[in-house]
């Protein structure tokens, strides 16, 4: 159910805005974005420190580029939950040396600039000395000798070997050289068979074995006298010395980075989440966010309000928008005015700051104050065609559920009850702002019935209206042009409304801006 409303009033086009490159802050958005909602103490203290953050940053484009990069180039890392006996793979501490040295460029540079006690991380300069025996300060691991000196002895021995036996196979091929009279002849290569002379000394020689033939061609590599095979024999010997004195090595460097272990989670943990306060710290900057007050009242004050996916999409249409100040301070408060006048989009604006909130983000306004709900639930996301019932239905039943649901629940009503008969669905929205305006929730509803903007017991505001007075005798060539100039007379902000004062009627004149022909809008005329 919560899902569905998410989706229904926009919320994941505004998550897409939030973000950088890089799998690392990727994954913690991800994982941030699942989280239960917040409550209201711990809200209150996340944005105490967004807001620090905040102020950091504006002004700092430079700080913002470094951090960005920073962050982008963490790895993603996965911790084992306990100590283990089994010791790490090399693979694991590959990857966990590659993310210490990135996590370790982060800490220096937040050093550096004197943020630490805004972006807390614990120094693990320790634990990357650990995976770095040499000082070479290389995101790469590998197990040195360092660690050992045994190890060091060892691969001494084993390049000291390696080096005699390609010396002594050198000796060996100028020897098949001579003996061959082939002074052209390499350590691998390929005859064609129709070369039989050759091909047939070669395959009687003790010099070269065949290592593949086809119809076409015989392939051969140079054997190994008495000499390369006793070298190679010691070289597989001290390489078998050399694993086992790397697996005592491995165990080692494993038991002293589990005794990091507690510290290597606190730290990651830490790490995840100032990335996400840099996350939520950029998104607001790029897209003018404010960090809200929060209030146990059941009060929605908002300046400047703005929905940001539609901005966004207004704007790469070169048209106009306009934010809104909202001021809903009763349980039930109901949006009349024109159709096409914006009251879905208040609706879905103000669910979604309400729900932004929750999860502590940035909202899209100048100022605002809110409480934390702990439901969302909106009437338009009850639209998916699994159930057998209508629309209205599923409207019905669902609200029903949520009414029985813990905490207390934003409902956001869009037109309730217009998937039944005019008459009953009018006596229906009204109870049930009735019912919300005596209950401990708090509703916003847009409606075009007449009889809910008379109860006494709800706060009535209505979109500003047209100006009808430079629209009316103007001709369009399109429909395109018809809704751009409807968009541009169009004041979307809210007044309130009197007691009993019914909501203003305007279909009519939209019907005739939007080009429904005049023979059908006389029939609408009735006589005084």
């Amino acid at each position: 159910m919560q899902t569905s409303s998410a989706r229904a009033l926009g919320l994941p086009a505004i998550y897409e805005l939030i973000g950088i490159a890089g799998e690392f802050p990727a994954e913690v958005k991800k994982q941030e974005l699942k989280r239960p909602p917040l409550k209201l103490a711990e809200a209150r203290k996340h944005y105490i420190r967004l807001e620090r953050l905040l102020n950091l940053l504006r002004g700092r484009d430079a700080a913002l580029r470094v951090l960005s990069e920073l962050f982008s180039q963490i790895p993603k890392l996965s911790l084992p939950n306990a100590k283990s006996s089994q010791p790490y793979a090399l693979h694991e501490l590959f990857l966990i040396k590659e993310f210490l040295y990135h996590y370790q460029k982060l800490h220096a540079w937040l050093r550096k600039q004197g943020w630490l006690d805004q972006l807390i991380l614990p120094d693990l300069a320790a634990v990357f000395a650990l995976l770095d025996p040499e000082g070479r300060g290389l995101p790469s691991f590998q197990i040195s000798p360092a660690y050992s000196a045994k190890l060091g002895e060892l691969i001494s021995a084993q390049i000291a070997i390696a080096n005699r036996l390609k010396h002594a196979r050198a000796e060996y091929l100028l020897e098949a050289r001579k003996e061959l009279d082939l002074p052209q002849l390499k350590e691998a290569f390929t005859l064609s068979r129709s070369e039989t002379g050759i091909a047939d000394r070669v395959l009687h020689s003790p010099f070269f074995v065949l290592s593949a033939e086809s119809v076409a061609n015989f392939s051969f590599v140079l054997a190994d006298d008495e000499i390369c095979l006793e070298l190679r024999k010691n070289l597989a010997l001290l390489q078998q010395k050399r694993e086992k004195e790397e697996n005592r090595v491995l165990k080692e460097i494993s038991a002293s980075l589990n005794e990091f272990l507690s510290l290597l989670r606190d730290a990651t943990g830490l790490l995840r989440y100032s990335c996400w306060l840099f996350l939520l710290a950029d998104f607001a900057l790029r897209h003018g966010c404010a960090i809200p007050k929060l209030t146990r009242r059941k009060t929605i004050r908002v300046k400047g309000a703005v929905n940001l996916p539609l901005k966004l999409h207004l704007e790469e249409l070169g048209r106009r928008w306009q934010s809104v100040d909202y001021d809903f301070s009763q349980a039930a408060n109901l949006l009349t005015g024109p159709n096409m006048g914006g009251k879905t989009t208040v609706l879905k604006t103000a669910g979604q700051l309400c729900w932004l909130a929750r999860q502590g983000i940035p909202l899209p306004c100048a100022e605002a104050e809110v409480p934390l709900f702990d439901n969302i639930w909106y009437n338009q996301s009850e639209t998916d065609s699994s159930s057998d019932l209508s629309s209205f239905g599923k409207e019905v039943v669902s609200f029903s559920d949520t009414l029985r649901l813990e905490g207390t629940t934003l409902f956001l009503l869009d037109e309730f009850a217009r998937g039944t008969n005019p008459a009953e669905g009018e006596q229906l929205a009204s109870a049930v702002l009735e019912h919300l305006a005596a209950s401990s929730h708090m509703c916003l509803a847009a409606t075009h019935f007449t009889a809910p903007a008379l109860l006494e017991s709800v706060a009535h505001y209505s979109i500003a209206e047209l100006d009808l007075a430079t629209l009316d005798d103007r001709k369009f060539a399109s429909p395109t042009q018809r809704l751009k100039a409807l968009n541009e007379a169009m004041d979307y902000s809210l007044r309130r409304l009197r007691k009993n004062q019914a909501p203003p009627l305007s279909a009519i004149r939209v019907a005739r801006i939007l080009g429904l022909p005049e023979e059908i809008l006389k029939l609408t005329e009735t006589e005084d």
